[in-house]
C-alpha cells in the first residue's frame, strides 16, 4: 500500500509545489485533480527561463540565470515515521517534449527514449496539451524502468490572459477545481481501522470470498437435496 503524492518544479527548489496525499493507494494509482502554477519569465530568442534574484541579502542589484524550460515532476510515497520514498520522476522539455499518450496502455519508455513514431511538440506553440507520460528511475545499469504513468493537463498563458482568468492553487478558488473520486481505503487507515480491513480483504481476496460463498451455497443445495431425498422415496414406495 502507498501514500502516494506528486511535486513539481521549474525553476528549481524555490518554486517546488506538491499535491494532496492519496493514501492507503492498494493497486498503486493516484488520484488528485490538482493545479499546480509556475510564473516564469521566459526568453524567445534563446528559448530560456531567465530567473532574476538577489546573490545575499545585502545585494544591491540582481542577478540573471537563464535555464533550459523544463517541467520537473515527481512521485514520492509519503512515511510518517521516516524519510519519503522516491517512486518515479518525468522531466520535460518544454520546447521540445513527447505528445503525450492518449490512453495508459499507449504511454511507454518508448515515448522518452526518441521513438520517432512519437511525434515532438512545443508548448510555447500549442499552448495547451494533455495526455499521457511515463515515470521512471535508472537502475544499476543507468537504465530507465518504468514505475508510473501520470495524466496530465498543460496550459501555458501570458501575464495578461493569466490576470484576466485568475485560477486557485491544487483545488482552490477561484475556478476550483473538484475533488477526486478516490475509493474509501483513501484514508488514515488508524482513524478506521475496520473499515480499511474490510476493505483490504474485499480487494485482495473478492474473487476467494465468491467462490466460497457459490461453494457454501451449492453445498446447501445438496444437503438439503440429500436430507428430502428418504422421505420422498418411501413416499413414492408407498403411493403417498
Amino acid at each position: 500500500m502507498s501514500d502516494i503524492y506528486v511535486k513539481g518544479w521549474i525553476k528549481g527548489p524555490e518554486d517546488t509545489q506538491s499535491t494532496d496525499i492519496h493514501y492507503r493507494s492498494l493497486t498503486g494509482e493516484g488520484n488528485f485533480n490538482w493545479r499546480f502554477i509556475f510564473p516564469f519569465e521566459y526568453l524567445v530568442a534563446e528559448e530560456k527561463i531567465v530567473i532574476s534574484r538577489k546573490e545575499t541579502l545585502f545585494s544591491w542589484d540582481e542577478t540573471e540565470t537563464k535555464i533550459p524550460a523544463r517541467l520537473n515532476l515527481q512521485v514520492w510515497d509519503a512515511d510518517h515515521f521516516s524519510a519519503d520514498d522516491f517512486l518515479g520522476a518525468l522531466t520535460l522539455d518544454l520546447n521540445s517534449f513527447p505528445r503525450g499518450a492518449k490512453s495508459s496502455k499507449q504511454c511507454t519508455l518508448a515515448m522518452l527514449k526518441g521513438d520517432t513514431s512519437v511525434p515532438h511538440m512545443s508548448l510555447f506553440k500549442h499552448k495547451r496539451v494533455k495526455g499521457w507520460w511515463p515515470f521512471h528511475v535508472k537502475n544499476e545499469g543507468e537504465e530507465m524502468e518504468l514505475t508510473g504513468k501520470v495524466e496530465a493537463e498543460l496550459h501555458l498563458l501570458p501575464v495578461d490572459d493569466a490576470e484576466k482568468h485568475p485560477a486557485g492553487l491544487g483545488r482552490n478558488e477561484p475556478d476550483p477545481l473538484d475533488k477526486p473520486n478516490r475509493p474509501d481505503s483513501s484514508f488514515i487507515w488508524f482513524l478506521n481501522p475496520l473499515k480499511s480491513i474490510r476493505y483490504i480483504l474485499w480487494h485482495n481476496y473478492k474473487w476467494v470470498i465468491i467462490k466460497a460463498l457459490l461453494f457454501l451455497l451449492l453445498a446447501a443445495i445438496l444437503a438439503l437435496f440429500f436430507y428430502s431425498m428418504p422421505g420422498y422415496t418411501v413416499k413414492r414406495m408407498f403411493g403417498a
